[in-house]
């Protein structure tokens, strides 16, 4: 740039030599150029340092890369990502911040196509960290420089699987509708055969055999129901007073095998049992089982291990329930992260890290709050339902 004014000078200048001769004049004109060029200079400065500004509040990763393969560089976004400055960038080979040569086959490519733009999408690991990027690269105008945007499309790429997943899920849901209806029907008719039977004989032996096929029956008729509850989708459904404590019940029966199999001991207060919210009775259930299946995943592998969900209120608007596990809290970096949807501090693999951001949503279309309580050494959840 200043190469390009130090020539527009000298051709100005000669031009005012041979046009001045006194030399008075002469540097009158020479002093208004100069004053010009700085102001010009000055104001080309201001423009390029309200560029950069801009350039580095753009939350999407900008470099500037040369043929030889190498940055001459690039935006702090791109600098923060790889945990870096900008200069570090200049002069290093392209890619060289990532596992995987994708950065630099792109770059590649796009100086060997007669294209002047073309587009990737690419999934890197940049630390410990997996990203996807959407990228677009564009030649410059004089073809040995480039310049490559990258926008991070992760959240997408993770929320594209969880559409696909709820597909599925929904799917399922539709086949375990009609099972479910299959099963009620032979149910139905185990009880009715036990009432008969039970009147024509009359053996206490007998008796006590078809006490145990009723109970199991009945038993099987719970878990069926808790399951149709549960795939139920009725958000539209208007809101009812129900019983917190039925509520809590049908949770428990689906939960039930999973804190057997991990030995989650399990343990509420009674006085929750009477309790009545104004409610839709599937959604304030699924809360109930998202935080229960939760504190089992988290506290599994545990010496000591259980739940204990206590009613801390009952008085004014509202009813407070602590939802307490023997965990040891959520560290102080997740808290401000574990509401968000698909964040979770479990393995990969277990759980969507949907459970809190569904449980918070639940409960705030409910007029209630779902909140963390820091005041405990175990891992704690204040739930408020309104009444």
């Amino acid at each position: 740039m200043y190469d390009m004014y130090n020539k527009l000078q000298n051709a100005e200048l000669n031009d005012l030599i041979l046009k001045y001769s006194n030399q008075e004049t002469l540097l009158e004109h020479i002093d208004k150029l100069i004053t010009t060029q700085k102001k010009e200079i000055k104001n080309h400065k201001d423009e390029f340092d309200r560029l950069n500004v801009i350039i580095d509040l753009i939350p999407n990763t900008i470099s500037w890369v040369n043929r030889d393969m190498t940055y001459f560089g690039v935006n702090k976004a791109l600098a923060d990502t790889c945990g870096m400055t900008p200069s570090e960038f200049t002069g290093k080979k392209i890619g060289f911040h990532t596992q995987e040569k994708f950065f630099a086959d792109f770059v590649t490519d796009l100086f060997a196509t007669q294209l002047n733009t073309i587009y990737r999408e690419m999934t890197v690991h940049i630390g410990d960290s997996t990203h996807s990027y959407l990228v677009s690269g564009t030649k410059l105008d004089d073809q040995n420089r480039a310049v490559v945007i990258g926008v991070d499309i992760t959240e997408l790429t993770l929320l594209k699987g969880h559409v696909s997943f709820t597909e599925k899920l929904a799917t399922l849901g539709e086949m375990f509708a009609g099972i479910i209806h299959d099963i009620n029907n032979p149910l139905m008719m185990i009880e009715g055969t036990v009432a008969r039977i039970k009147k024509k004989i009359e053996n206490e032996e007998v008796h006590d055999l078809l006490d145990k096929i009723d109970m199991s029956s009945k038993k099987i008729s719970k878990i069926v129901q808790g399951i149709k509850i549960y795939i139920r989708n009725d958000g539209s459904v208007p809101f009812q007073n129900e019983v917190l404590g039925s509520i809590l019940d049908d949770a428990l029966i689906i939960c039930e095998n999973k804190l057997k199999s991990k030995e989650v001991k399990l343990s509420f207060d009674k006085r929750i049992q009477s309790l009545k919210i104004n409610c839709n009775f599937t959604q304030i259930f699924q809360v109930f089982v998202n935080l229960i299946s939760n504190s089992v995943d988290a506290i599994g592998d545990f010496n000591s291990k259980w739940i204990d969900i206590k009613l801390l209120s009952d008085e004014g608007e509202f009813i407070k329930i602590q939802f307490q596990d023997s965990g040891d809290g959520i560290p102080l970096e997740h808290q401000n992260k574990i509401f968000n949807a698909f964040y979770s501090t479990k393995e990969r693999g277990v759980g969507s890290g949907l459970g809190l951001a569904l449980c918070t949503k639940i409960l705030e279309a409910h007029g209630g709050k779902l909140s963390l309580d820091n005041s405990q050494s175990h891992t704690t959840f204040i739930l408020e339902f309104k009444k």
